[in-house]
C-alpha cells in the first residue's frame, strides 16, 4: 500500500511538473501604426522579430495606418489594443469628439512634420504654400496642424487645396507634378529623394519646426476602459517596445533594424529605412532622455500642457482638455 501510494505521488508530481513546464498561451495584441511601415517604426518590428513581445506574453500583430486621426478612431471602436498617433490629432479627437483614449508613452518628443517640394518649384518657405495644391491622407496630422503653420507663417490656410490619397501615392504624385507638395515626417527624406532621383528630380524639405513648432509628436495610446480594466497587456507592450527603441535607435543597430523592417515589409527600401531610423532616433532619444532627465517614453507635464495649449488655440479646439486626461506615465516600466 505504501509503495503504491509512493508511485501515485511520483506520477502526480510528474504531471504537475509537466504542466508547469508548458509555455503559457500568448495574449493576442493588435497595434495600429499611424502610417505606412517605414524606418521610424523599426523599434516595433525589432521587438517583434527578436521575441521581446513574446517574452512579455504577447502575440503582437502590427497593422499599417492611414493617418493619425484614422488610427485614433480605429482604436476607439476596438479594432486594436493600442495605436500610434500624432499628439495633435490625438488631442483634437479628445477635445472635439470626446474620444475616450489616453496616451501611455511618448514616441517622438519633437515634431518631425515637414512638407516636401520639388527643387526649383519656387517654394522656399512655409509662406510659399499659399495658393498651392498639397496631398494628404485621411486624418493626417500635417493637415490638422496646417492652420497653425499658416498662421505662424502669415498666410491663409484655406488658400491651399488638399488632395486626399493613399499614403503610398503621395511621393509619386509630388514627383510627377500632380501636387506641389507632399507632407511627410522628416525621416522620410532619404526614401523620397531616392524615388525622385530615378526621375532626375531633387526634392526640398520645408520643416514645420522652422515656423516655431516644439511640441510632442507621435505617442502610443490606448482606450481608457482598457487602461482601467486590463492594463497588464499594455504594460507588457510598453516594456517590449521600449526595449526595441533602446536597441533599434542605437547608432550601431540602425541598419539591423532596417533589415528587420524589410523582412516584414519587403516593399521598403533598405537604405531609405536605415536613413529614416537615424533621423527618427533624434526625435525619440532626445537630450532629456540621453542625459537621464526623463525615462524613454515618459511624458513631462509642463510640456504636455504647452503642447495642448498650442493645439487648442491654433486648431480652434472645442475645449481645453485637462492634462491629466491626455496622458499617463503609470504604465511605463521606468519613470524619473
Amino acid at each position: 500500500m505504501t509503495k503504491r501510494l509512493g508511485v501515485v505521488l511520483v506520477l502526480l508530481l510528474a504531471v504537475v511538473t509537466l504542466a508547469d513546464a508548458q509555455p503559457k498561451p500568448l495574449r493576442p495584441f493588435t497595434f495600429i501604426l499611424d502610417f505606412l511601415p517605414y524606418g521610424e517604426y523599426t523599434p516595433y518590428f525589432t521587438a517583434l522579430d527578436k521575441g521581446w513581445y513574446r517574452d512579455e506574453g504577447l502575440d503582437v500583430k502590427i497593422l499599417r495606418g492611414a493617418g493619425s486621426g484614422d488610427t485614433v478612431k480605429r482604436i476607439a471602436v476596438g479594432q486594436g489594443d493600442a495605436g500610434s498617433a500624432d499628439f495633435s490629432a490625438f488631442t483634437g479627437a479628445k477635445a472635439n469628439e470626446d474620444i475616450k483614449v489616453t496616451a501611455i508613452g511618448a514616441y517622438f518628443r519633437r515634431p518631425p512634420h515637414s512638407i516636401f517640394v520639388r527643387e526649383g518649384s519656387g517654394i522656399n518657405s512655409p509662406k510659399d504654400f499659399e495658393g498651392k495644391t498639397l496631398s494628404t491622407t485621411p486624418g493626417n496630422s500635417h493637415l490638422i496642424l496646417f492652420p497653425l503653420l499658416a498662421k505662424l507663417a502669415g498666410f491663409r490656410a484655406d488658400s491651399v487645396k488638399w488632395v486626399t490619397m493613399d499614403g503610398a501615392a503621395m511621393g509619386p504624385a509630388l514627383i510627377t507634378g500632380r501636387v506641389d507638395g507632399a507632407p511627410f515626417f522628416a525621416n522620410h527624406e532619404a526614401r523620397l529623394q531616392k524615388q525622385a532621383k530615378t526621375q532626375g528630380i531633387s526634392l526640398k524639405r520645408i520643416s514645420y519646426a522652422d515656423a516655431g513648432f516644439d511640441m510632442y509628436s507621435l505617442v502610443i495610446f490606448a482606450r481608457d476602459d482598457t487602461i482601467a480594466k486590463d492594463p497588464e497587456p499594455l504594460r507588457a507592450f510598453l516594456r517590449g517596445t521600449i526595449r526595441g527603441m533602446k536597441y533599434a535607435f542605437a547608432k550601431e543597430n540602425l541598419e539591423e533594424g532596417a533589415r528587420i523592417l524589410l523582412k516584414y515589409n519587403p516593399e521598403v527600401d533598405l537604405d531609405a529605412a536605415a536613413g529614416a531610423a537615424a533621423v527618427a532616433s533624434r526625435y525619440s532619444m532626445t537630450e532629456e532622455v540621453t542625459s537621464g532627465k526623463v525615462a524613454v517614453g515618459q511624458f513631462e507635464p509642463a510640456r504636455v500642457d504647452r503642447s495642448r495649449d498650442v493645439y487648442t488655440e491654433y486648431m480652434q479646439l472645442k475645449r481645453r482638455v485637462p492634462g491629466q486626461e491626455l496622458y499617463t506615465n503609470d504604465l511605463l516600466p521606468e519613470r524619473k
